[in-house]
């Protein structure tokens, strides 16, 4: 945990760039998930005990079950973004993000930035504090309510836990000081009943059509399952299928690719044993999209019309082919996976010269 006096520092410059606003706009990249979520409520929190008022947005859309329910029980106050209140605000703030996350959106500025994740650039802002040690963003929020002294109620609490909670699944990094004191401190607060009805919330009827599709369509090849599962209503179809099949004990990789709307989303999962999933995925699709990630868990988003010339969001063969394809050439791991679709007739004469050749060795 850094130092009280770094802390108070950090609140300090925060105090700075926020005094005079009077209207500030809080942004969760894409689909929020708990920590996101969490984050932004801390900060609106925060920024309103200094009298400016703010409002929470998110790019994307509340899709996984678990999310909706959060924010119902718990009644978060956060809704979808409207692009014209980017103009109204004098003061933009991104949590459990970056500003190069927001790839296909534009942002006019950013003026505090606060995430967990690997740091993006080296560019400045008036503010950030950008921590990847640390599990969850939820867990830097909370410590600047614990330095501050400034009073967290039940349902922030209880947000901030789940948030902590949820991020820190599957992320085989130990929790810094920061996440052991976070959640020392909100084990009381939070509400454990309302957390157990979230927590059961997990899954709809409808979201069992899609396990179906990954068990059926899966192919596996020296331990790296991958599944396309074709056009899903939103993104968090993909991240719950791709939790399962990472639990599979023969799968060091789990990979699982959907359509939504105009874009290819592909999620990855890894046992983080001598791999690291974000950088796999900045690797074979950064240039072309969004993406990221953790150690054992990365994303990546890519618009249909950054896809090479003869491939279409339409088509499952090509399109598994283009994924395989290129993570095969940003890691060797998944050469298996590439020579098991060529043995099955999957490929693409036409485009195989246009996407490069890997070493399949």
């Amino acid at each position: 945990m850094p130092s009280l006096l770094k802390i108070k520092k950090h609140l300090s410059k925060l105090e700075k760039v926020i005094h005079g606003a009077k209207n500030a706009l809080i942004l969760i990249y894409s689909n929020p998930d708990p920590d996101g979520l969490a984050s932004g409520w801390a900060l609106k929190e925060l920024l309103q005990s200094y009298d400016v008022p703010a409002s929470i947005e998110y790019t994307g859309q509340v899709g996984r079950l678990q999310n909706a329910s959060m924010i119902q029980a718990l009644r978060l106050p956060a809704s979808a973004h409207v692009q014209d209140n980017l103009k109204k605000s004098d003061l933009i703030a991104i949590v459990d993000a970056q500003p190069d996350f927001f790839k296909e959106f534009e942002l006019p500025r950013c003026d505090i930035v606060i995430d967990h994740h690997p740091k993006k650039s080296d560019r400045k802002y008036p503010f950030s504090d950008i921590r990847p040690q640390c599990l969850a963003t939820s867990s830097i929020m909370t410590e600047y309510f614990i330095t501050s002294e400034k009073p967290i109620h039940k349902r922030l609490a209880t947000a901030l836990y789940y948030g902590i909670k949820t991020d820190s699944r599957g992320q085989r990094k130990k929790p810094s000081s920061t996440d052991r004191e976070a959640l020392f401190y909100l084990e009381e607060k939070a509400d454990k009943h309302l957390l157990t009805r979230i927590e059961f919330s997990q899954y709809s009827l409808n979201d069992l059509d899609y396990f179906s599709v990954a068990l059926i369509k899966h192919r596996y090849a020296h331990n790296v399952l991958y599944a396309h599962i074709g056009p899903v209503p939103y993104m968090d179809v993909c991240v719950q299928v791709a939790d399962f099949l990472i639990r599979v004990k023969e799968a060091h990789w789990a990979l699982v690719t959907g359509i939504v709307d105009d874009k290819l989303v592909i999620v990855f999962r890894c046992d983080g044993n001598l791999k690291n999933a974000g950088k796999v995925a900045q690797t074979a699709f950064g240039e072309i999209g969004s993406a990221g990630g953790h150690r054992t868990m990365g994303r990546a988003e890519i618009h249909g019309t950054s896809l090479p010339e003869n491939i279409s969001l339409t088509q499952n063969e090509p399109l598994e082919w283009f994924v395989v394809h290129s993570l095969a050439r940003a890691d060797k791991a998944f050469r298996p996976l590439l020579r098991k679709l060529k043995t099955e007739g999957i490929g693409l004469k036409t485009n195989q010269d246009m996407i490069g050749k890997p070493n399949l060795g």
